[in-house]
């Protein structure tokens, strides 16, 4: 008899131990093991967007969406992509983005035929690119040379550097630090519009002022 009762003495001990806890002091969930979000997202220069392959030791998942996401954990292959809302990625990557330099600006400053003579539009740009140098914190200047396929190919480089080297010169003359400036020329081979051999085309004779 006294045996029955050490046993369910100890049986209520239990039962009651449990209930105590269930009212005092619920179970927690585990919390979800670290990972990483990794997104893909247009470029926020020219809104283009590419793609990319997430590969982990355990798989890999491609990501061609703008928006779309996968969650990376260690010891596991990538989840399933999904689209992440564009509200839930400035609440995550808000700070990283607001970092982010300012998208680059272009500017186009055309010519004379055969000549580096500037059109006069384009001579009123110069204050426009200044301020937008000033608004950068490290600034960089790319000046490049354009020209139409008139006239030989390696003329056409020398013609498009000298165009480089005229709106360098009018931006380090209205204050721009000559520091900050790269000068190029691509002279025939980028045109803006394919055009034949010996071709006139004024919107090939061009200058691109890019301001990063």
């Amino acid at each position: 008899m006294s045996r029955r009762r050490v046993a369910i003495g100890l049986l209520l001990v239990a039962v009651s131990g449990l209930s105590s806890a269930c009212h005092t002091a619920p179970p927690v969930a585990a919390p979800p093991p670290p990972h990483d979000l990794i997104v893909l997202t247009t470029n926020p220069e020219d809104g283009a967007l590419g793609a990319a392959t997430v590969t982990t030791p355990h798989g890999s998942v491609p990501l061609s969406r703008a928006g779309e996401g996968v969650r990376v954990q260690l010891g596991a292959a990538p989840g399933t992509p999904s689209i992440v809302p564009p509200e839930e990625i400035q609440r995550i990557f808000g700070e990283t983005l607001a970092a982010m330099p300012p998208p680059a600006r272009r500017f186009l400053l055309y010519f004379d035929v055969g000549s580096d003579t500037l059109t006069p539009e384009s001579r009123a740009l110069v204050p426009e690119i200044l301020t937008t140098v000033q608004t950068r914190v490290s600034p960089d200047v790319s000046v490049v040379g354009h020209t139409d396929t008139t006239g030989a190919a390696a003329a056409n480089v020398a013609l498009g550097l000298r165009r480089a080297g005229l709106v360098r010169d009018l931006l380090i003359g209205a204050g721009l630090d000559t520091r900050l400036v790269e000068v190029a020329s691509h002279g025939e081979s980028n045109p803006v519009v394919a055009t034949p051999d010996n071709t006139a085309e004024a919107r090939n004779r061009r200058v691109e002022v890019i301001v990063r």
